[in-house]
């Protein structure tokens, strides 16, 4: 194997798990701030 090769692996593979990691809290967030958003609304009306 070429090291140049293996460098570049390593560095699309990181590059690819920080992309999921971002990706994946931005979903964690959006679902956080509807929960948040239907408890405000069911307190509001009872």
């Amino acid at each position: 194997m070429n090291t140049e090769m293996v460098l570049v692996g390593i560095i699309l593979f990181s590059a690819m798990i920080a992309g999921g990691v971002k990706i994946w809290l931005n979903k964690r967030k959006e679902q956080k701030v509807d929960e948040f958003d239907s408890d405000v609304s069911h307190d509001s009306t009872v």
